[in-house]
């Protein structure tokens, strides 16, 4: 057991400490630095938050998409990405789609991650792992 505050808690108040007063110190031309070490922070806590759940759920839909493969789910990807390149799902429509889903599952991960703002800013009221719905629509991605 660890005791308060969390390491997540002492992150965040690392960057607000930057961003609230050691960054109006800094010169101009260096402040653009210090708002891109708060920018990784907040990412790092954001990972930190979300697990790895969603991580987890890609490395199964490609050990569905690649069954007879006992590799590493890194290695799995590696294998996806260049496959994707190759055009090795164009033939198959139950293979598209899978891989579709896992592409979009794989970037909504890391827009969750490293740009939740983005989501927003694009009308995405809601957003899990299997469907994102549209501000005003209910549309299937």
């Amino acid at each position: 057991m660890r005791d308060l505050p969390t390491s997540l808690d002492l992150l965040a108040l690392a960057r607000e400490l930057l961003l609230d007063e050691l960054a109006p110190l800094l010169p101009p031309e260096r402040q653009r630095d210090a708002h891109l070490v708060a920018t990784a922070m907040a990412i790092a806590m954001r990972e930190e938050e979300a697990g790895e759940a969603w991580q987890e759920d890609i490395g199964r839909l490609l050990h569905g998409l690649y069954p007879s493969a006992a590799r590493r789910p890194e290695t799995l990807l590696r294998a996806f990405a260049a496959d994707l390149r190759n055009g090795a799902f164009e033939t198959s429509p139950s293979l598209e789609r899978a891989a579709r889903a896992i592409l979009w599952r794989l970037t909504i991960g890391k827009l969750r991650e490293a740009n939740p703002q983005f989501l927003i800013a694009n009308g995405f009221s809601e957003v899990n792992d299997k469907r994102a719905v549209a501000v005003g629509s209910e549309r299937e991605q």
